[in-house]
């Protein structure tokens, strides 16, 4: 109960926009803990089968896909960028295979599914566009988020508003806190309704869109910024050194307002990033592994982490010269071949269907 529980407390946390009580709420859940399943034996006891929480969650779907999309959200809004895309892309992957197969058709509530794959792809389109995410999420998903949001990236490549219709469809259903004034709420419904008729204007208090207005509002600044900066780094990757005087040109600014901006690039870009577990190299088929009773010690909860950057460039200031080092890029042919045989299995399996139907 208290796993499922902790899964029920960060969703509330999310919705009410505290994201990092949402996060850790999870700690127990990613805690290493190991039970015995069914509740017969003790973890200690000999021939008990034994989970962590984490494949015990992991092994009921709902709960699977609960944590990661708020996970996701939280991690977002944050400022965690390469943290929100590893978790969205890790399970929209699984999810991807999962409609390939069948395999969530029979789950309870699948109907529910497909609206919240949309939901993380556009989260997913929004990080696309904020940090680098190569080596992040898989080809197959970046495909999806091409192919279903490409107009609105186009918009934002553009130039024009794009994130917040992404994030308005993406985003969950925010709530108050606070029990909202029912009086209150009706008589400003009479006044607004008497405003449209006889044109007078009434003092109406908080409705239940301002927790939602809120958190759409702080995303929108935050974009707001970063498409300015997005803009910069479209420069600096065409270049190895660059004087700032033809780079602030290049951005419509003068010398004196862009060192700011090249230091604020820096500062919105350093953030936390949860070091990779062991027991997170596979979680799709770790359902079967049994870890002998023994905590796992490489469990990392949520909110930790190490200082890193979600840039793949490193630029620094000598004498009015902007340096740039692009990082070096590691050519990884596996994901290729390894996308080539499940496609190859595939065909195999439809072949199968069709002698067998045959």
């Amino acid at each position: 109960m208290a796993l499922f529980a902790s899964v029920t407390l960060s969703r509330l946390e999310c919705l009410l926009g505290d994201y990092r009580a949402s996060l850790a709420a999870l700690s127990y859940v990613y805690s290493g803990d190991v039970v015995a399943v069914g509740g017969e034996l003790p973890a200690s006891a000999p021939g008990a089968e034994n989970k962590t929480l984490e494949e015990i969650m992991m092994s009921v779907f709902p709960a699977r896909l609960s944590v990661s999309y708020h996970a996701g959200v939280s991690y977002l809004m944050l400022r965690r960028y390469k943290d929100a895309a590893s978790v969205l892309g890790s399970i929209c992957s699984y999810m991807q295979r999962g409609f390939k197969t069948g395999q969530l058709r029979n789950i309870p509530g699948s109907e529910q599914f497909t609206k919240l794959f949309e939901r993380m792809t556009a989260l997913l389109a929004i990080l696309t566009h904020v940090c680098p995410t190569t080596g992040i999420v898989d080809d197959s998903v970046l495909r999806a988020v091409r192919d279903k949001h490409g107009h609105q990236l186009s918009k934002i490549e553009a130039g024009e508003e794009g994130y917040e219709d992404l994030f308005i469809f993406a985003c969950p259903k925010f709530v108050s806190p606070a029990v909202p004034d029912y009086g209150q709420a009706t008589t400003s419904a009479a006044a607004a309704a008497a405003s449209s008729a006889g044109g007078a204007g009434g003092s109406g208090g908080p409705t239940g869109q301002d927790a939602y207005k809120l958190q759409v509002g702080q995303f929108m600044n935050e974009m707001s910024q970063q498409q300015t900066l997005r803009k910069l780094r479209s420069y600096m990757k065409l270049y190895t050194s660059i004087s700032v005087g033809k780079l602030a040109a290049f951005n419509d600014t003068n010398e004196e307002e862009f060192l700011p901006l090249l230091l604020c690039y820096k500062h919105k870009m350093r953030q936390l990033e949860k070091k990779k577990s062991s027991s997170d190299d596979d979680l799709d088929d770790n359902d079967d592994e049994d870890n002998g009773g023994d905590k796992n010690d490489d469990e990392v909860a949520p909110l930790d982490g190490t200082i890193g950057t979600a840039l793949d460039i490193h630029y620094y200031i000598v004498n009015d010269m902007v340096h740039v080092d692009e990082a070096e890029k590691q050519r990884r042919f596996e994901n290729y071949f390894m996308a080539q045989i499940a496609q190859n299995e595939e065909i195999m399996q439809e072949v199968d269907a069709i002698l067998t139907g045959a």
